[in-house]
């Protein structure tokens, strides 16, 4: 098998930018797991946690079940005998297992959704108070800069003790400005995987949908 799900690989998208919003890293923008992009299945605990993830994102197990195996995973115990056994369970009739991969996405999806509305909430506030504080260097900084002119002719140590003050508010707030920047690039890339998992539900609702219609002109017939 070559390379993962597209709905995988958002899963996996949204899981990384999850953490990392809640952790206050910042998180690279890959487009898969390393593996994924190597199409790669071994059984190194990487290979296998990019399976967990395939399978999740083609819905053959549940959310529930993907949680425990990923906590298996991040403590590097996860075996390939853990996702054969899960995959035979998740294999019932044609017509059933239909409804259950796509009941089993949706609720993937809904679940990656309500997470990643808490991270934009929590990267949003985080921003706005970033915001804030710039400003108020911005100010202290002109201040400092303002009392510096008027010092210089009187006291040219003054001057220069308070020109020093200003250069260390600069210093914080270059530093504050980077966080700032990463917080944006952030929340642009929360928005753009919001989109697209919202797509991707509308498009399993539709063949949700559909199914049901089959399923009760059947019994009509």
């Amino acid at each position: 098998m070559g390379c993962g799900s597209p709905l995988g690989d958002l899963f996996y998208l949204a899981d990384a930018l999850i953490a990392g919003s809640f952790s206050g890293q910042a998180v690279p923008y890959a487009s898969a797991p390393t593996e994924w992009a190597r199409g790669v299945e071994g059984n190194s605990q990487g290979d296998l946690r990019a399976r967990l993830y395939r399978m999740y994102g083609e819905g053959q197990i549940s959310e529930e079940v993907f949680l425990a195996l990923r906590a298996l995973a991040e403590r590097d115990q996860l075996r390939s005998a853990d996702l054969a056994v899960h995959l035979a369970r998740s294999r019932p009739g044609m017509s059933e297992r239909g409804d259950a991969v796509t009941g089993n996405a949706l609720r993937g999806i809904r679940s990656r959704l309500d997470q990643l509305g808490q991270a934009r909430a929590g990267s949003e506030k985080a921003l706005a108070d970033l915001e804030t504080r710039l400003a108020e260097l911005d100010e202290r900084m002109a201040g400092k800069e303002q009392a510096a002119r008027q010092a210089v002719a009187q006291d040219e140590g003054t001057a220069r003790a308070r020109l020093a003050e200003k250069a260390e508010l600069a210093r914080s707030r270059e530093r504050l400005a980077t966080q700032v920047q990463a917080l944006r690039a952030d929340l642009a890339r929360l928005g753009d995987l919001c989109a697209q998992l919202e797509a991707k539900s509308a498009e399993l609702e539709s063949v949700q949908a559909r199914t049901i219609a089959a399923q009760l002109f059947r019994k009509v017939e």
